[in-house]
């Protein structure tokens, strides 16, 4: 087996996560084993875990501990000779852990990220993001317990919009900003949630970033229609990242790749210019046709071996979402401002 695509419930996530970890890591040291007399062949275990990685802070600082552990472990032994394939991404060269937030591998990320990488914003400084879907039916049907019930661990205060859809939204801005610039450190957070099943319908956030960068965060699943019917209603997205040498605007709605645009500011020399024009928004990949979406064919590309999977959202991409989501429902149920667990 190359490979593994976990596509459970969200509360299965960490039990079969670890399990995967655990399976690479044995093929690993079965490899290196220098007193085994007959060396076996070594293949890399990969994971595409659907998202969020974890409903549970404690449990997405685990999986990435596990999988920071592997790499260090890994470049220890570098001279072995075994595949190296991305070992600069976090798990690399002993198989890939993605996360499949399949916004984060499209065309109009992959610039975004190269954007903020070479510095053209320079250091940022506010955050505005807005995410809306039609999902209403989802959340307020007493049926639909995954998305509306917290498991029962007693660490999940809360179900519904944040862990359904705004876990989208915060991967793509983590992954886009690299992570050390936008580093969650306090979160207020005011929701509603439906009167039917007491999942959040929508919220209002304010996150406080470890560098003083602020960040608002706003999203509903009120947006009239149905994400699902003949013809879909379209989410809409609205994003802003403001540094200090620029803004990067990215929004429009899923459906019509002709309603937005990725816009990138400059202040040093006021210009305005557009990044993938010819493909103008794109954010989730739900297609059903074709070969399946980049998460998925960044995922294959690392099962083949290839060096040059993008890796678009990672574990600690799926930490620091994690982490957010997991302060605002603390904030919300205690009224007051919450730390982020760490």
């Amino acid at each position: 087996m190359d490979g593994a695509i976990v596509c459970t419930p969200h509360s299965t996530h960490f039990g079969i996560g670890k399990e995967l970890i655990a399976e690479g890591q044995r093929r690993y040291e079965e490899a290196t084993n220098d007193n085994i007399e007959e060396k076996v062949s070594y293949r890399s275990i990969n994971v595409l875990m659907e998202k969020p990685i974890t409903t549970n802070a404690r449990e997405a600082k685990e999986l990435h501990s596990l999988l920071m552990n592997r790499r260090e472990e890994h470049a220890k032994k570098s001279s072995t000779g075994l595949s190296t394939t991305n070992d600069g991404v976090i798990g690399g060269g002993v198989g890939c852990f993605l996360i499949n937030h399949s916004a984060n591998y499209r065309p109009q990320a992959r610039a975004a990220h190269a954007l903020v990488q070479s510095g053209k914003l320079g250091t940022i400084r506010h955050v505005t993001a807005f995410f809306a879907s039609p999902l209403s039916w989802i959340f307020d049907d007493p049926a639909n317990t995954g998305w509306n019930e917290p498991d029962n661990s007693g660490e999940m205060l809360g179900n519904g919009f944040a862990w359904g859809q705004s876990s989208h939204l915060l991967a793509w801005i983590y992954h886009v900003t690299e992570n050390e610039h936008l580093v969650p450190s306090r979160v207020y957070c005011a929701m509603t949630t439906s009167e039917a099943t007491g999942a959040d319908v929508s919220h209002a956030a304010t996150v406080t970033c470890q560098n003083g960068a602020t960040f608002s965060l706003s999203g509903t699943s009120l947006l009239p229609g149905n994400a699902h019917s003949d013809p879909p209603v379209s989410k809409r997205v609205k994003i802003k990242i403001f540094g200090t040498k620029g803004a990067l605007f990215f929004s429009g709605n899923d459906r019509d790749p002709s309603s937005g645009k990725l816009e990138w500011l400059s202040s040093e020399n006021d210009t305005v210019e557009i990044l993938c024009p010819e493909l103008g928004f794109q954010f989730e990949d739900i297609d059903q046709e074709g070969i399946g979406p980049e998460s998925m064919q960044s995922f294959i590309d690392a099962c083949l071996g290839r060096d040059d999977y993008y890796p678009g959202a990672d574990s600690l991409v799926g930490l620091r979402s994690v982490q957010t989501i997991d302060a605002m429902y603390r904030s919300h149920v205690s009224g007051n401002c919450e730390d982020v667990k760490s």
